[in-house]
């Protein structure tokens, strides 16, 4: 039963992260460095959508982080690959596109706020962390560097990168970057009351 719940948990954090990459995609007003990357992907290759253009590259960077430092994929970071992929294709064709200005905006803020959620959600449930989690944890020990700056070179090199193959880069990739780490940390400690109150009653 422990282990259903923590997978609903692992599961539900992912379609909440899928919307909000969704709906930052949709304010076309710059996305995160990551989809700054897939979206510049699907420009050069047609049969890439969003979604398979994340499944690839989730790909590309497990077998780095295998080969750059031993780092082997459990279940949890291949469902993330593959579930997200999915999700993010599904709800491209549900959410509608904003048709004026202050609804883009409205949909940057809710998207980068549901993204910072459902990262927090589910990383909470400990069923393994996303590819490009393995693959800062690789360079780490390659590198033998802060790891917050192996974080920020990562973030950094990719945005370039799809910047220059056509990828949406805005205001918006500067709002993610800025609120995605106080949301995910707000979300975390939410989900760790919710526990620690569940856990409390369970014992009663």
């Amino acid at each position: 039963m422990q282990k259903i719940k923590k997978w609903s948990i692992f599961v539900i954090g992912l379609f909440i992260v899928s919307i909000g990459i969704v709906l930052t995609i949709k304010a076309d007003l710059g996305v995160s460095p990551w989809d700054v990357f897939h979206i510049g992907l699907t420009k050069y290759f047609d049969v890439l959508t969003v979604g398979r253009a994340s499944q690839l590259t989730g790909l590309i960077v497990i077998t780095l982080s295998y080969i750059l430092g031993q780092i082997k994929p459990n279940i949890g970071t291949v469902i993330n690959m593959l579930l997200v992929g999915f999700m993010i294709d599904f709800v491209m064709t549900v959410i509608p596109e904003p048709t004026i200005l202050g609804y883009r905006y409205i949909y940057l803020i809710a998207g980068t706020i549901l993204f910072g959620l459902g990262a927090g959600i589910y990383i909470s449930s400990h069923c393994g962390t996303g590819p490009r989690d393995s693959l800062m944890m690789a360079l780490d020990r390659k590198l033998d560097i802060n790891i917050q700056w192996v974080r920020s070179g990562m973030e950094l090199a990719i945005l370039i990168l799809g910047y220059f193959l056509g990828g949406p880069v805005g205001i918006g990739t500067v709002c993610i970057a800025i609120g995605i780490g106080p949301v995910v940390g707000f979300s975390l400690d939410l989900m760790e009351n919710l526990s620690r109150k569940s856990a409390i009653r369970a014992n009663l």
